[in-house]
């Protein structure tokens, strides 16, 4: 069972803005970076109408894997980390003195409004249990937090290990891959 996870594309919005769950469209270059994705996943997977896609809901995603198949399996868990009063707003227009507590407690720090990363990792986990189940391989068009997290829950290893690994690897559109190996799951390859 292979678990691709595939990155939405680029979006029309600033460096250093947080946006997590707001809906942001893609940006102008949609349709070219959609071509460049369909090569790469007719390399690295073959026929996408073999393989199950799901995708979160939010339009960047949601462009993006209508794209690419025509039967598409939305889920709300799949969406990015809620960052409440934080989304929209540019780093530094946030408490440098909350930005450091959410640095230094990664894990259980909640985000006001938002959430914690413990109770993202607890949604993405409810997603993958149920997916685990079915035992086919799969992709799944998400975001770069989400995917860094179920990467993590599906190998066991440390969330905010994989976030300093990985984050920067995970760019627009790129393609990640975590296959089984009997009863663990091994990371492949990230940010193809």
């Amino acid at each position: 069972m292979n678990f691709f996870f595939l990155r939405h594309t680029s979006l029309n919005i600033g460096k250093d803005i947080f946006y997590g769950q707001t809906d942001i469209d893609v940006s102008k270059s949609f349709e070219k970076e959609l071509k460049n994705i369909k090569t790469k996943l007719k390399k690295e997977i073959g026929n996408l109408d073999k393989i199950k896609v799901f995708s979160s809901p939010l339009k960047r995603c949601v462009k993006l894997a209508k794209g690419l198949s025509n039967e598409v399996f939305f889920d709300e868990n799949l969406k990015e980390l809620d960052l409440g009063d934080w989304e929209m707003k540019a780093k530094n227009k946030i408490s440098r003195k909350l930005v450091k507590e959410w640095e230094d407690n990664l894990m259980t720090f909640k985000i006001p409004n938002g959430e914690s990363n413990q109770d993202f990792l607890k949604r993405l986990r409810i997603f993958l249990d149920e997916i685990k189940k079915k035992g086919q391989d799969t992709l799944i068009v998400s975001h770069a937090g989400s995917i860094n997290g179920m990467m993590s829950i599906l190998t066991g290893q440390p969330f905010d290990k994989l976030l300093k690994n990985y984050w920067e690897k995970i760019d627009y559109g790129s393609l990640s891959l975590v296959e089984s190996l009997g009863n663990s799951f091994n990371i492949k390859y990230v940010g193809k």
